[in-house]
């Protein structure tokens, strides 16, 4: 997937709104808005995460060794995941904020910040995947262990 550079993207905003400041910022909230449900779907991803580990956790850790790491591990990076999105993408300055004397340098300043958040969501959404990796690793330990039936003691 090939995205263009960002002056291009500006030049193109501008050219279609020309001086519609107004419209230009609804467009970038809406934007804004998008990224922020998805960094909402991505935390509660994760919250489902920590609360199953919070009920099944104890027995997939009793199988073994290998799935006491495997779960740590996941749940460590879902965690990771979890801070990454809350501090990078859920961090908030407003639009009316952004620094520039102009329509165009304000655009860029705001589009600057989008992509950033855009590359934190984007970084937070890798590292779950690598708990949910782990996390799945563990489980496939406890089912390919079916025999254990004891829980690991406190």
């Amino acid at each position: 997937m090939r995205s263009i550079p960002r002056e291009t993207e500006i030049a193109r905003i501008l050219a279609h709104y020309k001086d519609d400041f107004p419209g230009i910022m609804s467009m970038l909230e809406r934007q804004f808005a998008v990224l922020h449900n998805r960094a909402q779907v991505l935390l509660t991803l994760c919250g489902i995460v920590i609360s199953t580990t919070g009920f099944s956790g104890r027995l997939i850790a009793g199988t073994n060794s290998t799935a006491q790491a495997f779960i740590i591990i996941g749940i460590a990076f879902v965690l990771l995941s979890t801070t990454v999105v809350a501090y990078s993408v859920l961090h908030l300055r407003w639009l009316t904020m952004q620094a520039g004397d102009d329509v165009r340098s304000w655009l860029t300043t705001s589009i600057e910040y989008r992509d950033y958040k855009t590359v934190s969501y984007r970084i937070a959404l890798l590292i779950m995947i690598f708990g949910l990796i782990f996390y799945c690793a563990a489980i496939a330990v406890m089912l390919r262990n079916p025999h254990m039936d004891v829980l690991p003691p406190r």
